[in-house]
């Protein structure tokens, strides 16, 4: 009969030992800290708002089936400037409903509430999507450089 283990018996109790290392996460939300982490959850929840705020409306275009994919490319690829991607894709898609006539008469038609309030929710999960995303990137941990530091010539 074997003797039964405790729980982390690698683990050393004495207050000497060097803590043990925390698992890798291997996500970008995973890996992020602090402001970093909630300016990419931020990116992210306000792409599924601009997705919900483009599927109520009913508007058969691809936009309720790409918001959700850069959303996730945010959370899930730790490249530091994957957030880029969804600051692209909000300024593209703001761009583009405003240059078309049927979205701006939505947006200019309080009578018809439910466009109404839909169209300027996409607008401003786009904005604060790409604001995010974009203060996502410059509040990234830049990698150290791998180089040597030039030898000291005195």
């Amino acid at each position: 009969m074997a003797a039964p283990t405790r729980p982390h018996a690698d683990r050393s109790s004495s207050p000497a030992a060097p803590p043990c290392p925390e698992p890798t996460a291997r996500t970008a939300i995973g890996r992020a800290r602090g402001r970093h982490r909630a300016l990419l959850i931020a990116a992210c929840v306000a792409l599924i708002a601009s997705t919900i705020a483009d599927a109520a409306t009913g508007y058969d275009g691809p936009g309720p089936f790409v918001y959700p994919v850069f959303a996730l490319a945010v959370a899930l690829i730790p490249w530091r400037y994957t957030p880029l991607f969804a600051t692209a894709m909000s300024v593209f898609f703001t761009v583009g409903g405003l240059a078309s006539p049927a979205f701006v008469r939505w947006l200019t038609t309080p009578s018809r509430a439910l466009d109404f309030t839909a169209g300027w929710a996409q607008l401003a999960g786009f904005a604060v999507a790409a604001v995010c995303a974009a203060a996502a990137v410059v509040c990234a941990p830049r990698a150290t450089s791998r180089r040597r530091p030039a030898p000291d010539p005195s």
